[in-house]
């Protein structure tokens, strides 16, 4: 296995932790995403000193402490900033929650697997994978935006009652 190829597997199990935490500190959507690839450069450019005997994890929320730190310099102006003190709090319960979020994350996915209607799988994936809002969705599908609306609160509630359903299942093999 290559090294970008390494780099690609840790960076992709550990990115949604990493974008969870800096989604809890920085408000502002669009400077969250150029952060959370500001990280996957830094990431990938120190990644010949990564020690893999640390969970990459915990190495990337340090990296992300770091860039998270620069922005908030560099927005020093903002009207929204958190104390460091409360930014390694977060952080922190980030981590010890990482565990939790994978198994939830992976039952998720398998729920996800699990949809039946050919309507639900698609508006999931404009919604969530294309990012596009209800209206914008609406005007793909030629329906109403109340109708999209509508379909993806089931579809919500649907994937979280099989998300409860697996992990009790998980909960119960242990």
């Amino acid at each position: 296995m290559s090294v970008d190829e390494q780099f690609m597997r840790l960076w992709t199990k550990a990115e949604p932790m990493v974008a969870a935490y800096v989604h809890s500190v920085i408000r502002d959507f669009h400077v969250c995403q150029d952060v959370i690839q500001e990280i996957a450069v830094v990431l990938l450019r120190k990644f010949p000193e990564y020690d893999p005997a640390r969970p990459f994890g915990a190495w990337a929320m340090g990296v992300a402490r770091v860039e998270i730190l620069a922005v908030r310099r560099d927005r020093a102006r903002d009207f929204l900033t958190f104390r460091p003190d409360l930014m390694e709090a977060v952080a922190a319960a980030h981590e010890e929650l990482s565990g939790e979020l994978e198994l939830r994350r992976a039952a998720l996915a398998r729920c996800v697997e699990g949809v039946k209607k050919e309507r639900s799988r698609q508006v999931l994936r404009l919604r969530y994978v294309e990012a596009l809002p209800p209206g914008g969705i609406a005007q793909r599908l030629g329906v109403k935006a109340g109708a999209v609306r509508t379909l993806l609160s089931r579809v919500r509630a649907d994937l979280r009652d099989c998300v409860k359903k697996q992990l009790a299942r998980q909960e119960m093999g242990r």
